[in-house]
């Protein structure tokens, strides 16, 4: 046979299966000219059928391609040779996921799907030749049915013929391009896979829109070499012409726009006459009319201004429908301006992505020996996923020692590589303000890691808003990162790239514009070497090794200092100190914007310092008295926060009336200031002010017409009593506020003008007895805290005029007694939390908390009952009665519950109707607990939600509620723990705990393996029984502690054994489960858990089961108690407890299905019953049960 000209060691892309005397030399041959046309390498046999069986070299071209086209024809099922070739290649679709593309040429689908006239007739000879060998016939009738059940074309949808040919390439083509990741030319490139996936998600290859898509992020991060695969994918098949232009900043810069413009009209049109016809400002509509009707794939790559990417595709910018154009560049408003469809930002490789990439280049195909372990480490921690800094290190360090890469590796924390150096250089250099520059430079330099746009403003900011901008310019230069909330991040690369350009300022450290590096900055203060070069400073304290004397001069020359930043990560115990033995005298530059000096050593800072570019002041746990010693009022005009905590020798503050943009004040911990308030006139955009701690302050007594918004934060005052008797005392704990406030002599009263917009008042832990009924004149009040106010008696009615209230923290206030009548509805009040309280009861006007959420009561051991309005609530989704010893049974709940706990409640005796929405509900410990009165069932999909937000952890626990009734544990608590993991599994939620537990001693009839022990063998299971309607096997045991041991906790671990009969094939599978159920109850309880798909197929001990399968399988289960805080025990005989029974069910979607069926009859039944005790008539649009037998039988879940 002479089979194509290829060889067959070569890949084929496309296999095409016909009838030789049917299209040999009609269609056939037309498509697999189109193929070919297209560089799709396809195998087709040009040798006439000889014999009954396909030759070897025919089964491995089938073998050997991706695709299969099976072009079924009049006398298709005529040739044993065709039959035995669609055997095989529905084996390789089973075996390797080969696509299967069937088509109905001249004949109809049904036909071939039941062998029906000519297929018919030459089945029928088939069975009188092959009457010996009929499971060969029934083979073939079976590949026949599951290839015609597969998604095809049928000739008759498409005239003329050749509109037919072009439809199958089109799908070819879209369908190849997935299974060049498996080729060897991708295997390099690391992590690229799920990259290629996003970036052909956002193409949308197929529809008929034009897009463009971005690729932004840092240098050396892999954009171009993304967007090089992509293009390798995309461009042989769907795409008319292509063009990829590297390099396009180098490039412009070099040859100019004009010379990128033709090269990319060049290889769009394949034309070069045509170029002439183009102008650089003008476009020729001739070109353009031509790119028009193509359809055109352009990758444009490193393009770092929008200028250059116009000049490229000025009067060039419409392409046929389908087109696709895609621009890599580190400049994030190039795609901005241009307004890309899509902005791709490529994320640098995680952990094991770098090792692997690193591997690849330092050690080859070898595994590297145990002593590069550490080192390895080191070396991905320094390029944090930055492939190309990987590369070339990985070359770099290729075939040297451990002693060599320590040696580069510290040589590297000072001078970083050259070859990666030059690279990221060049996105420092194409900043095109210097302002930015020096930006980027202060934030390498002079800036933590870990830091917040809020770190950087503070720090730089010089009362305007250029840091606000060049934040914004670093970030979409991929200079800096843009992370969660305000948080934002340097690449430690980038980092080096900043700071070498510094060190290459001068050889001398005091002569360069920043100081970060401890050794240079001790070198520079100690001898005195500073310079007016030095702009900023900044060093940690925690890393000297030393005591540091400086010399009262040491500043005297840097009066070009911006910023100076003395930091300590532990205030209080430093081991080393700096010391001023002489002073600094009058030496501090007039241009600090920042000071911080943490420990500062001095009583005062110098007398002749001018603050007037002053922004921030930090000077924590230092050794100042007052901050100058003269009475002179020094003006800061741009000052904004001033933090002086832990100054403990800190007696009074300036006066700071001539600060009026000062915000924050922090002063925690100033045990010996006596002093503020005088301190603080006319401060109206002050906002925080902070007296933790300040335990000497006595002058509260003058704060009356001062205004002042935000906080004042003074909890835990160590000298005050009785805070709300002299109002002087409530002033001292305000946390956050803004408006007047005003004092009536001495009355305990907040006047209409006090604070209207205070958000937030926070009191904890203070000696407050009582609330004034005045509180309700802070209308703007978000949070009100009193938290752990041990003396608190009582709360004002008036609280229900905090109509903003959303939180309001009572935990711990043990003297309160009664919770106030609410005389309104409170709109915004979300957050309720009275435990450990003294509360004996709730008045019913509680319903008028409207919008509650969270009601926590838990420990409180005097609360005897909840109000029974509590169920016109609606929108309470959680209650914690945890601890409430007194309680005995709760009122109707509302609807909207979700979440329960009642834990430990021992006298509860019943809990009434639970929704059906609630889904958490923790009763262990409830001793006397005896039944639930209703928990109607839901139909899963409502429970979606609620299921897939992972702050909701849904559970079932009764454990130790041994006085449950039957009805109780055997049908309503089983029947819910059913029904919630049906909605687990459809939902995609992983729990790898016991999560549903009640007393009993039956395993539920829904698990339909059972056995008495802990065994469970040879469950013969069918051929496909882990086909895609598989979605996991759940467990159920019982199980009965045979020892009291509060130590004693239980886990279970479970062996599954698969053995598939046809070749005695054995797969296991360990599944370890925790419960953190402690030994506190001797009776039987159960415990219910499942185990998704996906964990079993992704097991490495599951590696090499066919899913799914086409063998039958024998299954065998066997579950072991584990006892994880006991040691030295058999966990098989255990003293402490055993497994009684065990149960097992293989979960299909078809139980989904037949358990929101059983729901809805169940819930008719109820409305209907409901309906009749009232007298009233049944709905009439209720529909009667299917007469059909899968539907009359009862489709029970238990």
């Amino acid at each position: 046979m002479a089979s194509s000209s290829l060889s067959l060691e070569e890949k084929y892309d496309v296999f095409l299966s016909f009838r030789g005397e049917d299209t040999r030399h009609t269609f056939t041959s037309y498509l697999y000219a189109a193929l070919s046309a297209k560089q799709i390498l396809t195998f087709m046999d040009h040798e006439l059928e000889r014999g009954d069986e396909i030759s070897p070299t025919l089964s491995k071209a089938i073998e050997e391609s991706k695709i299969s086209v099976i072009i079924f024809s009049e006398n298709y099922a005529s040739s044993t040779w065709c039959l035995d070739e669609l055997v095989h290649i529905l084996e390789c679709k089973k075996a390797k996921g080969q696509v299967v593309m069937p088509i109905f040429y001249g004949v109809d689908p049904s036909v071939v799907r039941k062998q029906k006239g000519k297929y018919g007739a030459s089945f029928a000879e088939h069975e009188d030749r092959f009457k010996d060998k009929m499971e060969r016939v029934h083979q073939w009738r079976a590949a026949l049915t599951e290839a015609s059940n597969l998604c095809g074309l049928d000739s008759k949808d498409f005239r003329p013929e050749n509109k037919l040919v072009q439809k199958i390439v089109e799908d070819i083509s879209l369908k190849l391009p997935k299974y060049l990741l498996m080729d060897e030319h991708f295997k390099g490139l690391i992590g690229i896979e799920k990259h290629i996936k996003e970036i052909e998600s956002l193409l949308s290859i197929g529809t008929e829109d034009v897009r463009f898509i971005g690729i932004w992020g840092m240098a050396g991060i892999g954009k171009t070499t993304l967007a090089s695969a992509i293009f390798q994918r995309l461009s042989y098949f769907q795409f008319e012409s292509c063009c990829f232009l590297w390099n396009v900043r180098e490039e412009y810069l070099r040859h100019g726009p004009n010379h990128l413009r033709k090269k990319l009209l060049s290889e769009l049109l394949s034309d070069e006459s045509i170029l002439r016809m183009d102008t650089p400002f003008i476009a020729s509509s001739f070109i353009d009319n031509k790119l028009r009707h193509k359809k055109v794939l352009i990758v444009l790559d490193d393009v770092d201004s929008s200028v250059k990417l116009e000049a490229l595709v000025e009067g060039y910018d419409h392409f046929a429908p389908g087109s696709r154009i895609i621009v890599t560049t580190r400049n994030r408003q190039v795609l901005i301006k241009k307004e890309a469809d899509d902005i791709y930002k490529l994320e640098g490789l995680n952990e094991i992505e770098s090792l692997q990439l690193f591997n690849l280049h330092a050690f080859g195909k070898s595994s590297p020996s145990k002593d590069y372990e550490m080192l390895l480490n080191h070396v991905t921690s320094y390029a944090d996923g930055n492939p190309l800094a990987l590369k070339v290190l990985g070359s770099f360090l290729h075939s040297k020692s451990t002693d060599e890469w320590k040696s580069a590796l510290n040589k590297l924390k000072k001078i970083p590589n050259k070859d990666i150096l030059d690279v990221l250089r060049i996105s420092y250099e194409g900043l095109d303000d210097k302002g930015v520059q020096n930006l980027f430079l202060d934030i390498a330099c002079l800036i933590n890691q870990s830091f917040t746009r809020d770190d950087v403003e503070h720090m730089l900011d010089e009362g305007d808003s250029f840091v606000k901008i060049g934040l914004t310019v670093l970030i979409e230069k991929s200079l800096i990162e843009s992370r969660k909330a305000n948080e934002l991040w340097m690449h430690d690369l980038l980092r080096q790239v900043g700071q070498t350009i510094v060190c290459d300022e001068h050889k001398e450290p005091g002569k360069r514009s920043r100081l970060w590096d401890v050794k240079d900055v001790c070198h520079v203060l100690e001898r005195n070497t500073g310079t007016a070069a030095v702009e900023g400073i900044s060093f940690n304290m925690s890393e000297i090794h030393k005591d540091i004397k400086l010399c009262h001069a040491t500043f005297s020359e840097m009066y070009n200092l911006r910023v100076l930043k003395i930091c300590c990560d532990n205030i209080g115990n430093n081991k080393f100190k700096l010391y001023l033995p002489h002073g600094l005298g009058s030496y501090l530059s007039d241009k600090l914007t920042y000071l911080q000096w943490d420990l500062y050593p001095l009583k005062s800072l110098p007398s002749n310092f001018s603050p007037e570019n002053l922004v921030e002041l930090v000077l924590r746990g230092s050794h100042v008295q007052k901050l100058w010693t003269n009475q002179e009022v020094k003006s800061f005009p741009i000052l904004r926060r001033i933090d002086l905590s832990y100054s403990k020798f800190l007696t009074r503050l300036p006066d700071l009336s001539q600060s009026p943009n000062l915000e924050r004040i922090n002063l925690e911990g100033c045990a010996s200031l006596v002093q503020v308030l005088s301190s603080l006139q006319n401060l109206e955009k002050l906002t925080y002010l902070n007296l933790n701690g300040c335990s000497k302050l006595r002058d509260l007594e003058d704060i009356s017409k001062r205004r002042t918004e935000g906080y004042l934060d003074v909890a835990r005052l160590g000298g005050i009593k009785k805070l709300w008797k002299n109002f002087t005392y409530l002033k001292s704990c305000i946390q956050r506020f803004t408006g007047n406030l005003c004092l009536y002599s001495s009355r305990d009263h907040i006047s209409q003008k006090f604070a209207p917009n205070l958000t937030s008042l926070l009191l904890r832990e203070t000696a407050i007895e009582t609330v004034p009924p005045s509180i309700g004149y802070l209308l703007g009040l978000v949070e009100l805290d009193l938290w752990h106010c041990k003396r608190l008696k009582s709360l004002p009615t008036s609280i229900c005029h905090l109509k903003s209230l959303e939180s309001l923290d009572l935990c711990g206030c043990e003297k309160l007694k009664t919770f106030p009548e609410i005389l309104e509805p409170m709109e915004h009040l979300r957050n309720l939390s009275l435990a450990f309280a003294g509360i004996k009861e709730l008045p019913e006007s509680v319903e008028n908390l409207v919008s509650l959420k969270d009601l926590f009561i838990e420990s409180c051991k005097d609360l005897e009952f909840l109000p029974n309005s509590l169920c016109n609530l609606r929108n309470l989704e959680k209650i914690w009665l945890r601890f409430c010893s007194k309680v005995q049974k709760l009122p109707s709940l509302p609807p909207s519950l979700h979440q329960l706990w009642v834990d430990n409640c021992e006298r509860l005796k019943s809990l009434p109707e639970l929704p059906s929405l609630c889904l958490r509900l923790s009763a262990s410990g409830c001793t006397s607990l005896e039944n639930i009165s209703n928990w109607r069932a839901p139909l899963l999909h409502h429970l979606a939600d609620i299921i897939e937000d992972w702050s909701h952890n849904d559970y079932i626990d009764f454990y130790g509620c041994t006085k449950l009734d039957q009805n109780t544990h055997n049908t309503i608590i089983a029947d819910r723990a059913v029904i919630q993991i049906l909605a687990r599994i459809k939902f995609g939620r992983v729990n790898p705990y016991h999560s549903f537990c009640y007393p009993g001693d039956e395993i539920p009839v829904w698990f339909n393996h059972q056995t008495c022990g802990s065994s469970i063998n040879n469950i013969m299971l069918p051929p496909y029984w882990n086909n895609d309607d598989f979605l996991a096997l759940a467990f159920c045991i019982v199980f009965h502690w045979n020892k009291i041991d509060r130590n004693a906790s239980l886990d279970t671990s479970c062996k599954l054994n698969f053995k598939t009969i046809d070749d005695g094939s054995l797969y296991e599978y360990h599944n370890y489960t925790s419960s953190y159920k402690y030994d506190k109850f001797s009776s039987d309880h159960v415990f219910i858990w499942y185990v998704e798909r996906r964990s079993l197929e992704s097991s490495e001990e599951m590696d090499g089961l066919d899913w799914p399968s086409t063998c039958s399988t024998e299954a065998s289960f066997r579950v072991y108690p584990i006892y994880p805080f006991l040691d030295n025990v058999n966990n098989n005989e255990s003293e402490y407890g055993e497994i009684k029974k065990f149960g097992v069910r293989f979960v299909y979607k078809q139980d989904m299905e037949r358990c929101d069926a059983e729901t809805e009859r169940k819930n008719k039944r109820s409305f209907n019953e409901c309906c009749e005790s009232s007298g009233s008539e049944t709905v009439g649009f209720l529909e009667e049960e299917d007469e059909d037998e899968s539907h009359s039988k009862k489709l029970k879940l238990m």
